[in-house]
């Protein structure tokens, strides 16, 4: 027994046990923080998800409840209902969730890695053993379970939809590499390749679009390792069908479709950027994604990078220019190498093709390290790779680098865990390493604010005063802090800056017109219908038209000019007007028609406007405390 138990513990199976059970305990203090920034709007402040019954109804409001994609991601949305039915509404149980579902997905990595290393090993003129293999396997994996970069996934609530995602990829690319297994055997397997490849996809794609790249990454494993081969010579033939039908094709589609989204105008119009700033910003941030996933130091890795400088010229700032021949260099080298070094050359085949969607022309927000959850196997298989290049004089080197790569990779993510388990000390710690982060300031003020639980000898009134009045004068900050700093001073009876309006009524009407900006006015309109707020009528007109100044508002500025409108002004046919613009300005438009038909129903009423106040405060999902920041991030 004792020799079967020591035959055990060489086999990389009850290690990766270990693993698993450390990577519980690392994030394990983490559990305990609160939800942070698009948690807010696709889950606190999302009615629709709270579900209170098992009706269909219900659940079919839940399952495309996401304010986030037009593809409404309903398995992701479902999960989150599942866990306010079942759990309640507090974090905990929603990160511990995603935490289960970051532990399987890294136990079907390394099932995948396993099979997909059988693969390669075929093509190698000495090729190792399956304990060695596995071996290899674990080591990816284990740096993946453990890595910091990959914290975001787990410990931000709504980014599950990323890691449930690729759940599915996960699953897909091990079924593809199990079928592939049997073609080059001369076995059938090309139904149950196509099948399993087309069915995860579509599944990834109901929690997040990111799973559209499945096929791409399917296809470069042919690229780097089997180069489209079978046993059968007609193999290659439905491959390269297989792949026109599933990739090329539906790729096309897709930059038929998105390119209008992309290169219309307007479509850039809510961002502080352009899209060739766009373009040349990403080099760098992608080129910074590298560093953090290999040798990720605490200051480095940060929730908010607001406060990149952005990127006008190949040499303005310099480094951009460095990284794109850094990057070329890279792709270079996975593209020469993939023959004689097919992991290496898959490895950056797959964070470059994870990157195509979020560092290319689609107008998201610049950085955030979750977009490199699938990415960062790719840099770790790279990685491991490189290790065994070296010599096997240097086998104790080979056995260290990992090792050392591990613990360096868990004593960071223990620290992060450590700093996201409370809200203030998580806040500090952003301003601290990013203190030009606007972000990253006004949500420090914002939770200073909710400490002094708006009483007007609070210690935390003064701070939060003096927090948010510093983020609203950093560059590229939004209208937040100064709806923030309004709010708090009408319900601590503190007085009002005059600065505070001039400087939000010139932030709507000069800057770019963004969500966090309408949501400031929201929650100030919000206040004043409740009579917590004494702003006078002119005032909160003035800011409504300064955001309107901007071509094209968008339908919910419309929408909550409306509400203003009927409640404040007592104009219908100007409510009426905004309610019809705004339905004709977006396809969910479902809302603002029920707002029309209300508006038209109290119109000759002479107590609608205490009807009207009385149904904003119970429609509207902003609290009278400031508003979390919301993004439309991928």
């Amino acid at each position: 027994m004792i020799i079967s138990l020591r035959r055990l513990l060489r086999t990389p199976a009850p290690w990766l046990i270990g693993i698993l059970a450390i990577c519980l305990f690392i994030y394990w203090p983490g559990l305990h923080g609160s939800f942070l920034f698009d948690d807010f709007p696709n889950i606190v402040d999302n009615p629709n998800v709270h579900v209170t019954s098992l009706t269909l109804r219900e659940w079919s409001q839940a399952a495309l409840a996401s304010p986030a994609s037009e593809l409404k991601r309903p398995l992701s949305m479902l999960s989150f209902a599942a866990n306010e039915y079942f759990t309640g509404s507090h974090p905990f149980p929603m990160k511990l969730t995603n935490l289960v579902i970051h532990l399987l997905n890294g136990v079907l990595l390394f099932l995948f890695l396993i099979a997909l290393f059988k693969l390669w090993n075929r093509t190698l003129a000495v090729p190792f053993s399956k304990n060695q293999l596995a071996w290899i396997a674990f080591s990816v994996t284990s740096a993946w379970l453990l890595a910091p970069i990959n914290l975001t996934s787990v410990l931000y609530v709504v980014q599950r939809m990323e890691s449930l995602a690729q759940t599915f990829v996960l699953l897909g690319l091990w079924g593809y590499v199990v079928s592939r297994a049997r073609l080059l055997d001369g076995k059938p397997g090309m139904t149950q390749l196509a099948t399993v490849l087309c069915s995860c996809t579509v599944l990834g794609l109901l929690c997040k679009e990111t799973a559209v790249l499945l096929p791409f990454y399917a296809a470069l494993i042919e690229l780097a390792i089997l180069g489209f081969e079978g046993k059968d010579p007609a193999v290659k033939k439905r491959l390269h069908l297989f792949y026109i039908l599933f990739l090329v094709l539906p790729g096309l589609a897709g930059l038929a479709w998105l390119a209008p989204r992309t290169f219309g105008p307007g479509t850039y119009i809510g961002r502080p950027f352009t899209i060739g700033q766009r373009l040349l910003t990403e080099l760098r941030v992608v080129t910074d994604y590298i560093g953090w996933t290999l040798l990720p130091l605490p200051d480095q890795l940060s929730f908010y990078h607001d406060d990149i400088a952005l990127s006008s010229s190949l040499i303005n700032p310099p480094q951009t220019l460095v990284c794109i021949i850094f990057l070329m260099g890279l792709l270079s080298v996975a593209l020469w190498q993939r023959r004689r070094h097919a992991l290496l050359s898959l490895g950056l085949l797959w964070f470059f093709a994870a990157h195509s969607l979020t560092a290319t022309i689609i107008p998201l927000e610049l950085v955030f390290e979750h977009r490199n959850y699938f990415a960062s196997i790719g840099l770790f298989i790279a990685a491991a790779d490189i290790v065994l290049l070296l010599p096997l004089q240097l086998k104790l080197v080979r056995w260290l680098a990992p090792i050392g790569m591990g613990t360096l990779l868990a004593f960071t993510t223990a620290l992060r865990a450590q700093e996201w388990s409370n809200p203030l000390r998580l806040a500090y710690t952003e301003v601290a390493e990013h203190p030009l982060s606007p972000r990253a300031n006004y949500e420090l003020g914002r939770l200073l604010v909710i400490a002094s639980n708006y009483k007007s000898d609070s210690p935390f009134v003064p701070e939060a005063i003096k927090v948010l009045d510093r983020a609203r004068l950093l560059p590229g900050s939004s209208a937040l802090p100064e709806s923030a700093l309004l709010l708090l001073a009408y319900h601590t009876h503190q007085p009002v800056d005059i600065q505070w309006y001039q400087s939000l009524e010139t932030k709507l009407r000069v800057q770019p017109l963004s969500a966090e900006d309408i949501s400031s006015l929201q929650s100030l309109l919000s206040c004043e219908v409740q009579d917590k707020c004494p702003i006078r009528p002119d005032q909160m007109l003035s800011l409504f038209l300064a955001a309107l100044s901007h071509p094209n508002p968008p339908s919910r500025l419309l929408g909550i000019y409306s509400d203003f409108a009927v409640a404040v002004l007592h104009d219908y046919a100007l409510a009426e007007r905004l309610l019809v613009q705004a339905a004709a300005t977006t396809s969910d438009n479902e809302r603002y028609r029920h707002d029309l038909l209300r508006v038209r129903r109290l119109e000759g009423n002479k107590d609608a406007t205490n009807v009207l106040s009385n149904e904003t405060q119970k429609s509207s999902s902003v609290q009278v405390q400031p508003q979390t920041a919301v993004s439309s991030t991928p």
